[in-house]
């Protein structure tokens, strides 16, 4: 791993802007509206959470496969791939690149009851499948298989990388330990977005430092006169309020937790303070504080919405089977426009 951030291929070939992003979903546009494909995203997810779970995998090692994820599909369509296949794919991928390989029989048989799970059609038995795709998905990747995740970024933001010295713990944040897990947990719900994909770590970092300070503020922050000119700086503090007591941000760790071992002690700048010596540009840092607000609406719609019906006519509460009914509808409706194209296609064709 290169020791600077700036010289890695994450860095230099996996930071893309919002046209490339939009551009690669222009296929999977014609058969499904941006909130569904949104839908998509957390479900894949979720897809992957759910399957890393079922074989006892470390928070990094999803991560890293959800980066994976989102990365194949900057160059390919949803609803012309079998996205459980993909997952799994890049969840097998990963735990060879962190280094906790998992053997590829377990990989397909747990991804296969992770699909039933999730209300999708398991992919097939035979394990060349996933070793077929494992090809792809390296050339896709172009090989680059390091990832930088936010965490690690965190972790020095507040001091607590064990090996830092006192000095340089003095000039970090003073984060209670509440908001310290709960920018941990903040951070694991990016990756149901593609934040990993439009900023470096250090920011998304900062945000959900700055996210939950404003959800809960703490002492320092409640005495200021001042106080009132902070939280209107953050976007749509009110619906952060409401997700103060979900389950998305302080109940499940969803990725996983800090380290246990994690320090408990506190040192450093007043919070204010440190945020405001931060040596970083506002507008990003606040279209990554928009990304995670839009991120936490679509996510709380998704949860909340009734319309979809099993065949026996009850409604389905399950998000994670909404959305694979959404993509399953989606991808039939691509299937069948390719089937039967259009008169005017046929007729552009033959001219």
């Amino acid at each position: 791993m290169a020791a600077n951030f700036w010289l890695s291929t994450h860095a230099n070939y996996w930071l893309v802007d919002r046209h490339l992003l939009s551009a690669s979903r222009q296929e999977d546009l014609r058969h499904a509206t941006p909130r569904e494909l949104g839908f998509f995203a957390i479900w894949l997810a979720n897809f992957c959470q759910k399957l890393a779970k079922r074989l006892h995998l470390r928070q990094q090692v999803t991560a890293t496969a959800i980066v994976f994820l989102r990365r194949f599909y900057l160059k390919n369509s949803y609803l012309e791939t079998d996205p459980c296949l993909v997952a799994a794919t890049c969840l097998y991928v990963a735990t060879k690149a962190e280094e906790t390989p998992v053997h590829i029989k377990a990989i397909v048989a747990e991804g296969r009851a992770t699909c039933t799970e999730c209300g999708m059609p398991p992919f097939s038995s035979d394990t060349t499948k996933v070793a077929e795709m494992e090809f792809y998905l390296l050339e896709e990747l172009e090989f680059h298989l390091i990832v930088y995740h936010p965490y690690q970024s965190l972790v020095k933001l507040c001091g607590r990388d064990p090996s830092e010295s006192e000095e340089k713990e003095a000039d970090c944040i003073d984060l209670e330990e509440s908001h310290f897990q709960m920018a941990w947990y903040i951070i694991n719900d990016t990756y149901r977005s593609d934040l990993c994909l439009l900023y470096p770590p250090y920011i998304i970092a900062v945000a959900a430092i700055y996210l939950c300070l404003t959800i809960t503020p703490p002492e320092s922050i409640r005495n200021l006169t001042a106080r009132d000119d902070l939280m209107r700086s953050a976007v749509h503090v009110e619906s952060f309020k409401s997700l103060a007591g979900s389950p998305a941000v302080t109940s499940s760790p969803a990725l996983g937790s800090p380290a246990p071992n994690a320090s408990t002690h506190r040192r450093g700048t007043e919070p204010v303070t440190f945020l405001a010596s931060l040596n970083v540009q506002m507008p990003i840092l606040l279209e990554a504080i928009q990304e995670m607000t839009s991120l936490y609406a679509l996510w709380r719609s998704l949860e909340e919405e009734t319309s979809d019906k099993s065949a026996d006519g009850a409604i389905v509460q399950d998000p994670d089977v909404r959305a694979s009914k959404a993509f399953l509808r989606a991808r039939l409706a691509a299937q069948s426009a390719a089937a039967h194209p259009s008169d005017a296609g046929q007729i552009s064709a033959k001219a």
